[in-house]
């Protein structure tokens, strides 16, 4: 009974085309084209340039300016804030756990547009696909990095 239920899990796994990859990052549609005035006012409504600065430069709390992250990192910690998974119940996360609650995924992704830049997904898409590529083998047959 035990096989018959790994092997449809397995078969339905490999029939939608399970990504492991996708489960572990956050994808962003490539073909989404940001209005950047709308991100600006997303952000700034949302009050994220009080402890964030007017670009995301500012790193508070000891922690690093949310511009130094990458997109995925951006929407991850939102998300778990937004969920209330945060690493300790001080004022600062609790604060943050009310803001990213009232964001919706399109408000995150325009968070993040206005921060990377109106492209940013095309540019991560981009990434993704060079990414797959495999790499030049030297005449040892060996790979560099």
């Amino acid at each position: 009974m035990l096989r018959l239920i790994l092997f449809v899990l397995f078969f339905t796994n490999s029939l939608m085309a399970f990504n492991v990859k996708s489960l572990l990052t956050y994808t962003f549609n490539g073909n989404t084209n940001y209005d950047t005035q709308k991100a600006k006012k997303i952000y700034f409504d949302n009050k994220c340039n009080v402890c964030h600065g007017d670009n995301g430069e500012k790193s508070n709390y000891g922690k690093r300016s949310i511009n130094s992250l990458t997109p995925a990192q951006i929407k991850g910690s939102l998300k778990d804030y937004a969920n209330g998974y945060y690493p300790n119940s001080n004022t600062d996360n609790i604060q943050m756990g009310i803001y990213a609650k009232r964001l919706s995924d399109s408000d995150m992704d325009h968070i993040i547009a206005y921060l990377k830049g109106q492209n940013f997904s095309m540019e991560l898409n981009r990434e993704e696909l060079l990414e797959e590529e495999p790499k030049a083998k030297t005449k040892h047959g060996i790979f560099l990095k």
